[in-house]
């Protein structure tokens, strides 16, 4: 079974059709870092991710996971925190608060949202390897998981940096519950036969695949 060490957090300010990168979390020598993006930071619209985070300071570090980031993770009494973890693909056991934060604690109150960064490097192959995994034409791949058609097209051909689809491709293809997310919502512009083996693909991955703190093997 493939595992993937999350080493932090990237945060996206989601909006009607755009989501743009604000920041991340990581931890180092055992503090939590939360550091702007230096785009983010000097823009004219940023909004502050949350009070103890100004945008009169960049970066930031505490002994103790802040408030606002702790705050997004469900607690243990919740009667649905066990479906939540298994719904993510992670143990309800588990007890890291930067994978609990990736996955349960993904989506809140607020417009911000969080993607795990891993210590494993995504590629444009991996990109690639699971379109044709799926089935899907470059159209298709895009259309269902709401990028550009172009970019897509640049990226496989090594054509251009991609690093924000990157990013998006990664959490798509690393949590399997989001892309049959993204299936259901836009799979209509599929063939049926298509749209069935994409599903059976990925349900299939979401067995095949785990999230975890602890290092691959």
């Amino acid at each position: 079974m493939r595992q993937f060490k999350i080493i932090g957090v990237s945060l996206f300010l989601e909006k009607r059709k755009t989501r743009i990168y604000v920041g991340k979390l990581e931890r180092k020598d055992n503090k939590y870092v939360f550091i702007y993006d230096d785009a983010y930071f000097v823009s004219k619209n940023a909004l502050a991710f949350a009070p103890e985070f100004p945008l009169t300071q960049r970066a930031f570090e505490s002994e103790k996971l802040f408030g606002s980031f702790l705050d997004r993770i469900p607690s243990h009494e919740n009667p649905a925190y066990v479906e939540y973890c298994e719904s993510m693909g992670i143990d309800p056991k588990e007890k890291d608060t930067i994978v609990l934060l990736a996955s349960i604690g993904r989506k809140g109150p607020s417009s911000f949202i969080f993607y795990p960064i891993y210590e494993r490097k995504f590629t444009v192959d991996d990109v690639i390897q699971f379109r044709h995994l799926l089935g899907f034409t470059t159209r298709e791949f895009s259309k269902i998981f709401e990028i550009s058609q172009s970019s897509l097209n640049a990226l496989e051909r090594n054509r251009g940096s991609g690093k924000d689809i990157l990013k998006h491709l990664e959490v798509i293809y690393l949590y399997p519950a989001i892309a049959l997310d993204y299936l259901l919502l836009n799979g209509g512009i599929l063939i049926h036969k298509k749209w069935i083996h994409a599903g059976e693909v990925l349900s299939k991955r979401k067995t095949d695949i785990t999230i975890s703190s602890s290092p691959s093997s």
